[in-house]
């Protein structure tokens, strides 16, 4: 009887999802938000002279993958990035030495982006601006 109930409240709770007009909203609201949140970011970066946000997330997401090598299509997918745009995201790192590249194969055509020394460093101290931003930004005391 217990099962019957379980599955009961799991149909119930399907029908319970958004119209069409309240998805849109919701839509609105997550990119309101997100304008919200990076534009200080970006300006933050920018003022201390750092990464852009963007150039900041790639990093951090090779960076964050550990031994895993990354290849640009998979940073692409993981960062929903168009492929034109991680292509000279990547040239731009690689230029300013942040990334390498390395074949994935002796005769393969792809290549694994490799964040470097000089990558690290430049997070790492990106991350600092960024999460003293983001405490600026959430934590800050409110005036009554």
């Amino acid at each position: 009887m217990r099962n019957v109930n379980r599955v009961s409240a799991i149909r119930e709770s399907a029908r319970a999802f958004p119209s069409e007009r309240k998805l849109v909203v919701i839509v609105g609201e997550i990119r309101r938000l997100s304008r919200t949140i990076t534009l200080p970011l970006e300006r933050e970066l920018k003022r201390a002279g750092h990464l852009t946000l963007e150039s900041y997330e790639v990093l951090r997401e090779i960076h964050e993958s550990g031994d895993v090598h990354l290849t640009s299509v998979e940073l692409q997918t993981r960062l929903a990035v168009p492929q034109h745009r991680m292509s000279r995201l990547i040239d731009r790192l690689a230029k300013e030495g942040y990334v390498e590249r390395e074949r994935t194969a002796p005769d393969a055509r792809s290549h694994f982006v490799v964040i470097t020394d000089l990558g690290r460093r430049a997070l790492e101290k990106a991350s600092s601006v960024i999460s003293a931003a983001v405490r600026r930004f959430f934590y800050r005391k409110r005036r009554k």
